[in-house]
């Protein structure tokens, strides 16, 4: 799975968790000032969980040897050329998802702009000793940054004025613009997950309570503090989602908290279970696969360090190789066996690296050692329906794998030279996918992958880091 998206769904699964315990739990604690931690906790930690430098949401197999890595490498270490690319749902995902987090960036940003016009349009002045603007029409009092807004005919009501006033700077001292923006971008970015709007809109009621409570504490009446909120009239908030404003949505839980009992200092227990077992859910699962997967030295690591090189069919070295440009190179083929390295190269290495130039690419020498050598790149490749497998295949991987299973993809591999073909099939042990290899007519012809087991290195696992160091000019860098 690609990088991007396993981080979107680990931080897409975390905020679900945070959102499920939020409502679950804390959503009618009067403690707004530890829902407000816990809810800015609850953005931060899903946007750096999926950094933290283990695995996690996934099985391990999964994302230490994804499939689309797996599967072009296995061509090139038995036979064939790269597949041909079909439809990549992963970067279409990714498209559609970076789409939609851009359109809500870009409204956030008119949303800036427009509130930058209102600014702009409003005359600076004091009221009750603080400074506010004033915004002409009607229209409720609401604050943005450490800058309240009023009506003129706020300005005409002396019962309703100060109550509201005192709110707005609530908001103003407590810096809530901080949250809402964070929370904006928060919904920006995990647009296509409800739990993020959920927590968008908890973080939006509880600076509403934190403010109202605020007000309260100067020695406003409960009951007259009520009253003035319901005469408050809504309406002339060009940017809603940024601006804090009185709101018709907003007013029945406003209202509902002012006269809801104070919870208990029992009930902070609740704070201990909530995320803390979000967290310890996350972490613990991601520490129970990075315990579950295989450490990298659990199996034998053939090395290439001492391996021989050749360049268009003639021997040749490791920094000649590293010195070719990466868009002259038209394959690369390794070999392991030592039985073909001797008999084709009579050399005892541990591994040969065969690369091919485009220039060089139908020489008689290139096509001859690739013949010989039976390389990766002397076959086409080309997808098959699982009909190509005759019965004795069939009979032959339920005798020799009875605990694999087939995966259902099957590629035809034609040799350029003699127009030869071969069957490639995948199987899958447990979560890690190998290869075998048979004739037309059912005869095995070879095995090359992964073995459950740990009895010897995923070859094609190499061969991928190689082919991508070559695209990034660091060939052979990871050996």
């Amino acid at each position: 799975m690609a990088p991007t998206l396993l981080y979107l769904l680990k931080a897409n699964a975390v905020l679900l968790l945070f959102a499920a315990a939020y409502y679950g739990l804390l959503r009618r604690l009067t403690f707004f000032t530890l829902n407000r931690a816990y809810l800015l906790l609850a953005l931060l930690f899903a946007a750096v969980y999926p950094a933290l430098p283990m695995p996690a949401l996934l099985p391990a197999g999964v994302a230490l040897l994804p499939t689309a890595m797996v599967a072009p490498a296995a061509g090139r270490a038995v036979g064939g050329a790269a597949p041909t690319p079909g439809f990549d749902w992963q970067m279409a995902a990714l498209w559609l998802y970076a789409g939609g987090a851009g359109l809500l960036l870009l409204r956030l940003l008119g949303q800036l702009l427009s509130l930058a016009l209102v600014r702009a349009r409003a005359r600076p002045t004091w009221v009750l000793g603080q400074p506010v603007r004033v915004l002409p029409g009607a229209g409720g009092p609401f604050s943005f940054g450490r800058t309240i807004y009023l009506s003129e005919d706020t300005l005409t009501d002396p019962m309703a004025l100060p109550p509201a006033l005192r709110h707005e700077q609530a908001h103003v001292h407590q810096l809530h613009t901080l949250d809402v923006l964070l929370t904006q971008l928060a919904t920006a970015l995990a647009w296509a997950n409800p739990a993020a709007w959920l927590l968008r809109r908890a973080v939006l009621d509880n600076l509403e309570y934190l403010a109202d409570q605020a007000a309260l504490r100067t020695g406003l009446d409960r009951r007259a503090y009520q009253y003035s909120l319901l005469r408050q009239q809504p309406g002339g908030v060009p940017a809603p989602a940024l601006a804090f404003h009185f709101s018709l949505l907003t007013l029945k839980n406003r209202i509902t908290m002012l006269n809801q009992p104070a919870s208990t200092s029992r009930q902070l227990g609740r704070y201990l279970l909530a995320a803390p077992l979000v967290m310890g859910l996350a972490l613990g699962y991601s520490c129970a696969q990075k315990a579950v997967a295989p450490a990298p030295s659990a199996a034998p690591k053939p090395s290439l360090d001492n391996a021989a090189y050749y360049l268009d069919a003639q021997p040749s070295t490791k920094n000649a190789v590293y010195a070719l440009d990466p868009n002259t190179i038209a394959s690369i083929d390794i070999l392991k066996d030592s039985a073909t390295i001797r008999r084709i190269f009579d050399r005892a290495v541990p591994g040969v690296v065969v690369v091919t130039t485009k220039a060089n690419d139908q020489a008689p020498a290139v096509l001859a050692l690739r013949e010989k050598a039976d390389l990766a790149s002397g076959y086409d490749r080309a997808p098959a329906q699982a009909n190509v497998l005759v019965p004795q295949a069939l009979a032959y991987i339920t005798a020799h794998y009875p605990e694999a299973r087939l995966s259902g993809e099957i590629t035809e591999l034609k040799q350029k030279a003699t127009g030869a073909v071969k069957y490639q099939v995948q199987l899958v042990r447990g979560k890690r996918p190998f290869y075998v290899y048979f004739s037309p007519q059912g005869h095995f012809l070879g095995e090359w992958g992964v073995r459950a087991a740990g009895g010897w290195l995923p070859l094609g696992y190499r061969v991928a880091f190689m082919v991508n160091h070559l695209i990034t000019k660091n060939l052979l860098a990871h050996y």
